[in-house]
């Protein structure tokens, strides 16, 4: 593609290495599909290139490790929502049914039941600042 159409001969490695000066003309050499030929000199320079090392400094590595832990609690939101918005009812139903254990006269299933929806019900509540409390733990890793 960009190569000549004429070929050159050299008579030794000497004139090889160190050939004469070229003569000045106007006349523009080109390739086989009419493109100058000094785009096929320079284009491989582009391609052989090393990319230069740069590396981030600490505040913004910072900032990436607050911005990753803020996506993390934020793709878990709809799901505390939904089950924080599922623990009033099933706290309810197990109040209600400890209410019925006791007015049968089991008293301790009773006590058992309210301290177990209890419990639960609190964490469920906590659970968004559970979240960001692990995360922040988590964050010096």
């Amino acid at each position: 593609m960009f190569t000549s159409k004429k070929i050159q001969t050299v008579g030794t490695i000497k004139e090889f290495l160190n050939p004469s000066p070229v003569k000045e003309s106007t006349e523009v050499i080109t390739g086989q599909e009419g493109m100058p030929f000094v785009f096929g000199a320079i284009l491989p320079v582009f391609f052989t290139m090393q990319p230069s090392m740069s590396f981030a400094a600490t505040t913004a590595t910072a900032s990436v490790k607050e911005e990753v832990s803020r996506k993390v609690i934020d793709a878990f939101n709809p799901l505390t929502e939904l089950v924080q918005g599922l623990s009033y009812p099933l706290a309810f139903l197990a109040f209600s049914a400890a209410g019925i254990y006791w007015l049968l006269g089991n008293r301790p299933k009773a006590l058992e039941m309210m301290q177990g929806a209890t419990i639960g019900y609190i964490i469920v509540q906590l659970s968004p600042m559970l979240m960001r409390l692990l995360v922040s733990v988590t964050a010096g890793f």
